[in-house]
């Protein structure tokens, strides 16, 4: 491009950018202008200057804030200029003493000049004010005209008090018992009263109105003059006490701790605010007001979390039984008329999480959510519009209400609340915390009242509350109506509601409170699920009746009627809910009912009780507490209401052991149950009724670990205890039983009758085998249950019309004679005790007691009284050592031991096939009486068994004519095998004491013996007797008559010697022989002394010396004499009968077969076909 063309280019650029190209002009002249002006030396000394000041400055003012944070610093010097500004303030009417001035840290944390001690005095010097400490602002333009003035002034820790007079004035103490430290005149003057035609409601809105014009016409004075008439422009209260007492109405405001400050803002206007710095709740709130012209003030309110529980003490509202404890912000915008009338108002009140409850009733606590109200009132329109959204608990109310003022025609305001949304729904109801149901979505409601303030009336007009949807069972409609007249004489209250089908869950919620409030929590508490098909509520009664804590309610004062279906009733908190229930509601004035058509229980997976026949009554609900009755019937099987017995709630209280698992049968029931209707019920309130019918009843260990069966019993059980009779079988044993427990007793007494023969004793554990025959009527009281672990009875026995035989050793009763026998059983885990044993009749009379240990083996005996026999005088004791013997110690004077003979050589089988105990007997006894009239004197017995077997045995005693009778153990010779010797010098006289044959007399005897084993193996013995007589023998002495040297009815024998072998109840007999000088004899055969039985057979051999010598021929002694021991001639005999009294009887054909023909000629009697006498 050539130099002509560039130029051309430049102009050209120039000519387009005319404004650029002047903007770099003025810029670079402007940056000369500062090069120059910067490098001037004094702008540098003055910028340095600056610096330095401000860094100075700095320093100071950190240096006075670290010097504040050790504490204040004293300023006294200022104290004379801000006590005479303070006595400017006042007008020179009071006068100010102050105590010091420091500068000092506020709360805040900000420095600030603060005089203590500070007291005002009046003219007469009395006292009209005073603070702990007080902020003082100075004006800044007083002091340029050199006048110390106070622009503020802020007590702290003062008391301040404002009292509006009923003429309207406004007097200020500075604290209650202080002088008035300023009054304010009225700011209006006092209402005219109403003009003619006027009515009450026009007069109180002008008064409102009125006091609110003037209340601004007095804030706006205050803007103008000052607080205090001069130049103060703030007044304040720090950290101190403000009570408000407005004496026209009598309301007092009381708040603690707070901040207030009002201030006088320099562009007019008043500023108001209340705030408190708890940690707790701080709130604040902030009121402001300004002029606008024409009389026209703007009035804006803001608070922010403000305490209801705060505000409600601050105005004692709290002393109504209400208290609320929700954080409340609110912004109010407002245009108020110089005659007091809101021209516009608009704003928003948000309520955050809290609740509102009733001291009176805690269960009518409210939480609310959170609560956002919204309002716009517009003064030409008359017209007041609210929409607002309250949530409480999942419930939620999205709603508009629209406020129309009264019209000419009227007093009355009309409030209208609608809402018809098809996207938000205005009523949701939620379910009960822990409910599967769904919530409830009201999405029409309607609402319309009336209310005149004048008359003090309310009028419900129309409430509709419904859910519309396609599912017809979901269809729920409430409709409301009513009036509350608290302008009549007598304030009344007028109400009905109706609704149809909904969840018993919406109902309780829709139930309103004042409504049967203790008919009202019982059923919130035990009422639940389910569905109401039906309610119709209708009311109309004062409303003090409605009250709690007001005058019972007329009869026709109040009626509602319920109808549910498939509800949940647990009307005890003991027993099981109730399910499936239909129910019936119905009260009238003071009396409630709940009737329960049908429902079931169940205690147990699958196992139910059906109830039917229910009824919950409150025949008066005015008293506090109310009374309330429950009827209703159980029907269901045993097992079930064992279950349900059994039940945490129960087992204490019923205390009945029934095992679920094994109990048969089916119960049917009637129960009734009173009860205070209260929150809280004591167990001892409770009083109850029940009749029950068990059928088919069968539990395999019910009483006494015993098996029951019984076709029918009956219950009747009550708050005293309960009582169950019936006739029942114990293990197939027919017996009456009667269980009864007694309130307080935690265990049950139990009464049983049972006639016990052989095989019921032997079923339930009491066979004693042949020692008792026959059925024994028992009568038997046990407990049952309780704390107590030990099982308990007393058994009563009537041993009248049983056998007796050795029951105790050597007691025998025959059937039919009286005889009696009780004692008190007592079984624990570690041991069983049978005390206060008593035996008594036919002649025997025992006392004692016994103890067994946990195997059932005796542990102690003590019987201070052992008589088996009338005229015994005995005392029996016996303790088990600790090496497991036990030590038997029997002492007496008399003892007839006659049965205790018997009994021990009849010795059943039986006994010896149980276990021996180890065992140490001492046994010392004056007289033992026997059979015959023969008596063991000085009786004195011991004997030692270890492991079944005697190891020691003593006896030493007199018989007969003060013959020996001595006994120990030997060792025999042949086999060194120990035995049982006896020896005494009178076998006749042991004879007859036995009764084995009384017609034996003296006679030198020994007997050797096996001594008893545990296993009753057979013990084989030898008698030995020699010189003794048989006198009286009928068939004896038949034998020997006529024969040479024969004396009387006496036959003397030289000798006597037999083997035997004893068995369990028996003994036989072998190569007994009997020598004498007329007469000898063979014996052998057997004893049962079970029996009470001989069976002897043998030979008499007349003149046995002579006679028998044939028989000592060999071979041929056996044809002619027969034996060893017999002879050529011989008669067989045989003894049958009892021992005492056998019958002899003897074949004479005998006499004249010699030898071995006699064993062919049979025996006058027969034996025993299946004896065989044993063999060693």
């Amino acid at each position: 491009m050539t130099r002509t063309a560039h130029k051309h280019r430049h102009h050209a650029d120039h000519g387009a950018h005319p404004g650029r190209a002047a903007f770099l002009r003025k810029a670079l002249r402007l940056r000369r202008l500062s090069w120059r002006f910067l490098h001037r030396k004094w702008i540098w000394r003055i910028f340095l200057g600056s610096v330095a000041t401000m860094a100075v400055a700095a320093v100071a003012v950190a240096g006075l804030w670290w010097r504040l944070s050790n504490g204040p610093i004293e300023f006294d010097m200022a104290t004379p200029w801000l006590k005479a500004a303070m006595e400017e303030n006042f007008g020179g009417k009071h006068t100010v003493s102050v105590g010091g001035t420091q500068i000092e840290r506020d709360e805040k944390g900000r420095p600030s000049l603060r005089l203590r001690d500070i007291v005002v005095r009046d003219r007469d010097g009395t006292v009209v004010a005073s603070a702990p400490k007080a902020e003082v602002g100075l004006s800044g333009t007083a002091l340029f005209s050199g006048r110390l003035v106070a622009e503020s002034l802020n007590l702290v820790g003062a008391e301040l008090s404002v009292r509006i007079e009923k003429d309207g004035r406004v007097t200020v103490f500075a604290g209650a018992d202080k002088r008035p430290i300023a009054t304010a005149q009225a700011p209006v003057a006092p209402v005219a009263s109403s003009a003619a035609g006027q009515t009450a409601a026009d007069a109180a809105m002008r008064s409102g109105f009125n006091d609110l014009a003037g209340a601004l016409a007095w804030l706006d004075k205050l803007g103008e003059t000052g607080l205090d008439g001069h130049d103060l422009r703030e007044l304040g209260l720090k950290d101190g006490n403000l009570v408000v007492e407005d004496q026209r109405d009598g309301k007092r405001w009381t708040f603690d701790r707070i901040n207030v400050s009002l201030m006088r803002p320099k562009q007019g206007g008043i500023m108001f605010k209340l705030e408190s710095d708890t940690k707790q709740r701080p709130w604040v709130i902030n009121a402001a007001m300004r002029p606008l012209g024409d009389g026209v003030r703007a009035v804006g309110i803001e608070a922010r979390k403000v305490s209801t529980r705060d505000i409600m003490l601050a105005l004692r509202l709290n002393e109504g039984g209400i208290t609320a404890d929700l954080p409340v912000s609110a912004s109010i915008r407002a245009e108020v008329t110089a005659d007091g009338k809101p021209q516009r108002v608009s704003g928003e009140v948000l309520a955050e999480a809290g609740n509102i409850t009733d001291q009176s009733d805690p269960d009518l606590s409210i939480h609310v959510d959170r609560a956002d109200v919204r309002f716009s009132w517009d003064a030409q329109r008359g017209m007041l519009l609210v929409p607002f959204q309250i949530q409480a608990g999942g419930n939620q109310f999205t709603m508009r209400a629209v406020a129309e003022a009264p019209s000419a025609k009227s007093s009355a305001w009309t409030i209208t609340m609608m809402r018809d949304d098809a996207v938000i729904d205005p009523i949701i109801l939620a379910p009960p915390p822990g409910s599967d149901e769904e919530s409830l979505a009201l999405n029409r409601a309607n609402l319309k009242l009336s209310i005149d303030f004048s008359k003090r009336r309310l009028d419900l007009e129309q409430a509709d509350l419904r859910r519309i949807d396609t599912r017809p069972t979901h269809n729920v409609g409430v409709a409301f109506s009513g009036s509350l007249d608290l302008g009549a004489a007598v304030p009344r209250l007028a109400f009905g509601v109706a609704g149809n089908r909904m969840p018993t869950w919406a109902m309780k919620r829709l139930w309103p409170a004042f409504v049967a409030p203790n008919v009202r929590r019982w059923t919130n508490e035990h009422v639940s699920g389910g569905t109401v098909e039906r309610v119709v509520v209708a009311g109309n009664a004062p409303l003090a009746e409605f009250n709690p804590k007001g005058p019972p309610m007329s009869e026709d004062g109040l009626s509602i009627d319920i109808e549910t279906s498939g509800t949940t009733l647990k009307p005890l908190d003991k027993l099981p809910a109730i399910r499936d229930a239909d129910l019936t509601v119905h009260i009238t004035g003071r009396n409630a009912a709940v009737n329960l058509g049908r429902g079931t229980v169940e205690v147990a997976p699958g196992r139910k009780l059906n109830i039917a026949g229910g009824l919950f009554q409150v025949p008066d609900t005015h008293p506090k507490p109310a009374p309330a009755h429950v009827n209703f019937r159980i029907d269901g099987s045993l097992p079930a209401v064992a279950t349900l017995l059994a039940s945490d709630g129960l087992r204490d209280t019923v205390g009945l052991p029934l095992d679920p698992a094994t109990t048969r049968g089916a119960v049917s029931a009637q129960v009734k149950v009173d009860f205070p209707l209260a929150k809280e019920i004591p167990d001892d309130a409770f009083t109850y009724a029940i009749v029950a019918d068990v059928t088919n009843f069968g539990a395999d260990k019910a009483l006494l670990g015993q098996k029951i069966e019984a076709p029918a019993l009956r219950a009747n059980a009550s708050s005293d205890g309960y009582q169950i009779t019936g006739d029942v079988r114990i293990n197939g044993t027919p017996a009456s039983v009667e269980l009864v427990r007694k309130k307080g007793d935690p265990a049950a007494e139990l009464h049983l009758s049972a006639k016990l023969d052989d095989a019921a004793r032997h079923r339930l554990g009491f066979d004693v085998g042949s020692a008792v025959v026959g059925a024994i009527p028992v009568r038997l009281t046990a407990r049952i249950g309780g704390d107590d672990t030990a099982q308990r009875m007393s058994v009563d026995a009537d041993l009248t019309p049983v056998k007796i035989d050795n029951l105790l050793p050597g007691w025998e009763k025959a059937a039919g004679r009286n005889a009696h026998a009780s004692f008190s059983f007592v079984k624990s885990a570690k041991a069983t005790s049978f005390d206060d044993l008593n035996i008594s009749g036919d002649g025997a009379n025992v006392q004692g007691s016994v103890a067994l240990d946990s195997s059932g083996n005796i542990s102690s005996v003590n019987f201070p009284v052992f008589a088996l026999s009338e005229g015994d005088k005995l005392t029996l004791k016996a303790d088990r050592s600790s090496d497991g013997v036990l030590k038997v110690v029997m002492r007496g004077d008399v003892y007839d031991g006659r049965n205790f003979v018997k009994s021990s050589m009849a010795n059943s089988s039986d006994a010896g096939r149980k276990k021996q105990p180890d065992i140490d007997l001492d046994v010392k006894i004056g007289t033992v009486a026997g059979d015959n009239g023969e008596t063991l004197r000085g009786l004195d017995m011991s004997m030692s068994r270890r492991g079944g077997h005697i190891r020691s045995f003593n006896l030493n005693s007199k018989i007969g004519r003060d013959t020996p009778l001595t006994g120990d153990m030997r060792v025999r010779a042949r086999d060194n095998h120990p035995v049982v010797y006896l020896e005494t010098a009178d076998a006749g006289a042991l004879f007859r004491f036995t009764d084995m044959y009384p017609r034996m007399y003296g006679g030198q005897m020994w007997v050797a013996m096996d001594p008893p084993t545990q296993d009753q193996s057979p013990q084989s013995g030898t008698l030995y007797v020699r010189n003794f007589v048989v006198r009286g023998e009928p068939t004896l002495q038949r034998v020997v008559s006529g024969a040479p040297g024969t004396s009387g009815n006496s036959v003397e024998f030289s000798e006597a010697r037999a083997d035997f072998t004893r068995f369990p109840g028996k003994m036989a007999v072998r190569d007994g022989v009997v020598r004498g000088p007329l007469v000898g004899a063979t014996i052998e055969g057997q004893i049962d002394y079970a029996r009470n039985d001989v069976h002897l057979r043998g030979t008499f051999v007349p003149f046995y010396g002579l006679n028998n010598m044939f028989g000592q021929i060999p071979i041929v002694g056996l044809f002619l004499g027969g034996g060893s021991n017999e002879g050529l001639l011989g008669i067989t005999f045989e003894a049958v009968g009892p021992p005492s009294a056998p019958r002899v009887t003897v074949n004479p054909v005998t006499a004249i077969a010699p030898g071995l023909l006699r064993k062919f000629i049979p025996s006058p009697g027969s034996f025993d076909r299946n004896f065989i006498p044993p063999t060693r």
